[in-house]
């Protein structure tokens, strides 16, 4: 009898080493780290202004006065491309022309030279029908002077002329011309206020 629980014994020792055996597994454990970092869509609205010895500068910040009618006056807004990634640009141009005793006067009187080659027109909209790249050297001008009418009347004398300008841009990758489209088709426009 001892020697039947001395076996019962063993082999109670071995099933319990081959339970503990069963426990142990292997295990790795691995870490990786990975940055992406997008890219930037950002422009900036400039306004310069040829002067009369042809040198661009910056327009000034006091008003321009004396205008007279059938005069010219240079004003080149322009988007530049201060982000990362190409983009397309819209511009909205509200002219706003107020007489000498506060009422609303026409803006008809008032005529930008805008492209219509580079700038397609749409709701109120002009759309540069290329894309602009990036880059500080990448920039596209909307105009570069501002027309008034031959024709304007006494009640235009001390006007006052408020140009507005408003520029929005949307990414080029992944957002293609559709086939047989133009810029107008692009998808992403910023809403408009």
């Amino acid at each position: 009898m001892k020697k039947r629980l001395a076996i019962a014994g063993v082999v109670a020792a071995v099933l319990a080493l081959c339970a503990l055996g069963t426990l142990a597994y292997f295990t790795a454990e691995g870490r990786a780290t990975n940055v992406i970092t997008t890219g930037t869509v950002e422009l900036t609205l400039h306004e310069m202004q040829q002067g009369a010895d042809g040198q661009l500068a910056e327009y000034p910040d006091e008003p321009i006065t004396g205008v007279m009618p059938g005069q010219s006056v240079s004003k080149i807004p322009y988007v530049e491309n201060s982000g990362s990634q190409p983009f397309y640009t819209r511009v909205k141009v509200a002219v706003t022309v107020t007489g000498a005793d506060g009422t609303p006067l026409s803006g008809d009187v008032v005529s930008l030279n805008v492209d219509a080659r580079q700038w397609l027109q749409k709701d109120g909209w002009y759309y540069c029908a290329e894309p602009v790249a990036s880059g500080e050297e990448n920039r596209v001008a909307l105009f570069d002077t501002v027309t008034f009418a031959a024709d304007m009347g006494n009640a235009y004398q001390n006007c006052t002329v408020d140009i507005d300008i408003e520029a929005q841009a949307v990414q080029v990758k992944n957002n293609p011309i559709p086939a047989g489209g133009t810029v107008l088709d692009v998808q992403g426009w910023p809403a408009a206020a």
